[in-house]
């Protein structure tokens, strides 16, 4: 009867902790930019405004929409080992969806789409948005890489580099459409700055417990005759 109870509260303390609010956190702002971004695309509302290749458009909303939750519940599993079993199985669905908006979002955006010179195809916001989609590739094949060679924890840092990119698109997508994002080097200095930015944050809390204190005197003195 005790352990059940200690259960309970050990569950309601987790959706409390840093992992449970940073998951709420990107569950409710996935829905909210799903709903902006992805919607139009999806009750076929703005056909018009790709009309020469809205199905490659779809195909990205159908690949990010995948991407975007099926991180943010591999990453519930991973955090709480609940449900377990279906970690495979999110986790590729994850990279499948994933694979195809990026691969799509480097066609739609280096060609003449949405361009007013239809001849350029490296803009600054070509290259950056075009860098962000390879550095997603890159991210989600070392995480493979990592899984199949067994080597877990480095899987998990780099899913999570991964979806932190995923979700740099779409905080991208979201703050351009303020108008005083334009005044920022004309919107193309905030292209960068909104994914290289994350991944750079990303890169400090995944590494801030290896530059951390040994844990005492005679653990330092070890590290220092190493």
């Amino acid at each position: 009867m005790s352990t059940t109870g200690d259960m309970a509260a050990r569950q309601r303390t987790w959706w409390l902790s840093t992992n449970g609010l940073l998951l709420i956190a990107g569950v409710l702002s996935s829905v909210c930019a799903w709903l902006l971004i992805a919607a139009p695309v999806a009750m076929l509302s703005n056909v018009a405004s790709h009309a020469d290749h809205f199905g490659l458009v779809y195909a990205h909303m159908l690949g990010g929409t995948i991407m975007l939750f099926c991180g943010a519940i591999n990453l519930y599993i991973g955090a709480t080992r609940r449900h377990f079993r279906h970690h495979r199985l999110v986790g590729r669905t994850y990279l499948v969806g994933g694979l195809i908006a990026a691969v799509i979002a480097v066609v739609v955006t280096l060609g003449p789409h949405h361009k007013s010179d239809a001849s350029v195809i490296f803009t600054n916001a070509s290259t950056s948005l075009s860098m962000l989609a390879s550095a997603w590739l890159l991210a989600a094949s070392m995480a493979y890489r990592a899984v199949r060679n067994r080597r877990y924890d480095s899987h998990r840092d780099w899913m999570i580099r991964s979806y932190v990119l995923a979700w740099s698109f779409v905080f991208c997508r979201i703050v351009s459409r303020v108008p005083s994002v334009g005044e920022l080097g004309d919107g193309q200095a905030f292209i960068w700055l909104s994914w290289i930015a994350p991944v750079l944050l990303c890169e400090v809390a995944l590494q801030w417990r290896a530059g951390s204190q040994l844990a005492g005197p005679a653990e330092a003195n070890r590290h220092d005759l190493r």
